[in-house]
């Protein structure tokens, strides 16, 4: 059996699970998701640079942009729609991750593409998800039978909805302006590192919570970034130089064996933020995950609080956040926390406006899509007694 909503198929399975946790809000949700939020997040580097200087930028560019009200380092940019597309010339059909890029007004990139009907360079083109759901429009800066580059293949014209290039700003390469979503930048300000402080950040990649801990810190830390993909890492390398961080120190490492590999680290603050379904993404075209997949993930986020609690100095604190919705990836693995390795929550020393508490841990973070215009997203804060 399949539900059909917004256009999208999902799993009997998958829907059993979400529906543990929202009932008859499930069907305003999946819409929800299917949209990005009003207003986009993105995290001033306040090393370089500040947010009224941001914030002053995006309004010289007629975009709509203010600080928020409560987190001094993120600033809020309006997204524009949603319009009509022309559907007129051929298409290409670009990846998932791609296409969804493309639907805020994106270039799509060579890496992107997965296949094109035939066309020529300056041909005007339709751009679309693997499933034929139409995202933008633009002109070709490719022919059929191009491959392996890595320029633009479409400059894109049209689209579902409007953001700036946000990487295309000087304020990006110069390392002023990091995309991130609000509850990424909450975590790290619930993490709340000091001057100092030895911070190991377990699944660091792509980079941006490292660095949020770092400039938190005044770059006067020890911000110690495991990643167990070498491409990964070189890519968080690269963020961290464009930022100018100094005091985060990438390492390849599976972070799972750390208490094991590493025997005499100890930290005063954990940041976990492991893979996961990631079904709080906005906006999603579609979704492909399984019943299967959200448990078999859950078992694997557990391993790595396993060794948070192992690794984190008696007093000192854990940060677990998911940009997923369901119980078994959130509470469930709060639940084992507590239970089997004697772990307490604490009280986040922040919290924003539209997010809500978890279920059964008022003590924890929830943003639910339906009810905040942000990411669908899971924070809990954990420390060790003894």
């Amino acid at each position: 059996m399949e539900c059909e909503i917004c256009g999208e198929h999902y799993s009997e399975g998958l829907l059993e699970l979400l529906s543990e946790v929202y009932g008859p809000r499930l069907k305003a949700v999946l819409e929800r998701l299917g949209a990005p939020p009003r207003r986009y997040a993105v995290r001033v580097n306040t090393l370089k640079g500040d947010v009224e200087e941001v914030v002053r930028y995006f309004r010289r560019t007629g975009v709509e942009c203010r600080a928020h009200e409560k987190i001094g380092e993120a600033a809020m940019i309006s997204v524009e729609g949603p319009f009509k597309v022309d559907s007129s010339g051929n298409s290409i059909t670009a990846k998932k991750h791609a296409a969804e890029s493309v639907m805020l007004g994106s270039n799509l990139y060579m890496p992107g593409v997965m296949r094109m009907q035939r066309v020529k360079i300056g041909d005007a083109v339709r751009i679309e998800d693997p499933r034929g759901h139409l995202v933008g429009s633009g002109t070709s800066k490719i022919h059929s039978g191009m491959r392996g580059a890595n320029g633009i293949a479409v400059s894109t014209t049209q689209s579902l909805y409007k953001l700036p290039p946000i990487r295309e700003t000087c304020l990006f390469s110069e390392g002023k302006l990091q995309e991130q979503s609000l509850p990424a930048i909450l975590t790290s300000r619930v993490l709340d590192p000091q001057p100092r402080e030895t911070i190991v950040d377990m699944c660091a990649a792509p980079g941006g919570k490292a660095a949020h801990i770092a400039q938190l810190q005044g770059d006067k830390g020890r911000v110690l970034a495991f990643e167990h993909s070498p491409r990964r890492a070189a890519r968080m390398i690269w963020e961290l130089e464009r930022l100018g961080i100094r005091s985060v120190f990438v390492e390849r490492a599976d972070s799972r064996y750390l208490d094991r590999d590493r025997p005499t680290l100890r930290a005063d603050r954990v940041l976990i933020d492991p893979p996961c379904t990631a079904l709080g993404v906005r906006p999603k075209l579609y979704e492909e995950a399984t019943a299967a997949e959200v448990l078999s993930s859950a078992a694997f986020q557990k391993q790595f609080l396993r060794v948070a609690a192992r690794i984190v100095k008696p007093g000192g604190v854990i940060v677990y956040s998911t940009c997923t919705l369901t119980i078994h990836e959130n509470e469930g693995v709060v639940r084992f926390a507590v239970e089997e390795l004697g772990l307490e929550l604490d009280d986040p020393p922040i919290r924003v406006s539209g997010a809500g508490s978890g279920i059964g841990f008022k003590e924890c973070i929830r943003f639910d899509p339906d009810l905040c215009e942000a990411p669908g997203y899971f924070i809990a804060r954990l420390r060790r007694t003894r």
